[in-house]
């Protein structure tokens, strides 16, 4: 029994330095991209030959936004025509970010609070990769080892 508690004590302690980690160390980097006159069937291949759920949408070298598998869903749902329409008709323009130097209990935080998935990692006031809840949990995995 005293084991079991020292383990999830352990595991508690562990856990929590996890979340007071920078969210830079759990960032997937090389941030993909898309321009916004890209027609949709193009950002739907991308992101499922990659296994990725997001991509900013640019215009040019300006990001304007992000586009996730949940808006490629919601437009297959009301019969878009993926092939014809562009990127940024459906593109979230609201692109919620967070600096490199906060946590991850920051992050995980922020993503809960605007109900999104996933959150592009800025430093120095540049897009320097993607944080996901599904990259912490792919670095959970590796490190407990389940993949």
């Amino acid at each position: 029994m005293a084991e079991l508690f020292i383990t999830e004590k352990l595991q508690s302690i562990f856990m929590e330095q996890k979340l007071t980690t920078s969210v830079k160390e759990f960032t997937t980097p090389n941030l993909l991209t898309i321009q916004g006159d890209k027609p949709l069937i193009e950002a739907a291949k991308l992101m499922s030959n990659i296994e990725i759920g997001s991509l900013v949408v640019m215009d040019g070298e300006k990001h304007i936004g992000i586009i996730t598998e949940r808006d490629i869903i919601k437009a297959v749902a009301i019969d878009m025509d993926l092939p014809s329409t562009p990127v940024r008709a459906i593109a979230n323009t609201r692109l919620v970010t967070i600096d490199a130097k906060k946590t991850v209990k920051d992050a995980l935080m922020k993503m809960s609070r605007e109900n999104i998935g996933h959150l592009p990692v800025v430093e120095k006031g540049r897009l320097i990769g993607m944080f996901s809840f599904k990259n912490f949990l792919d670095l959970e995995r590796l490190r407990i080892g389940f993949i």
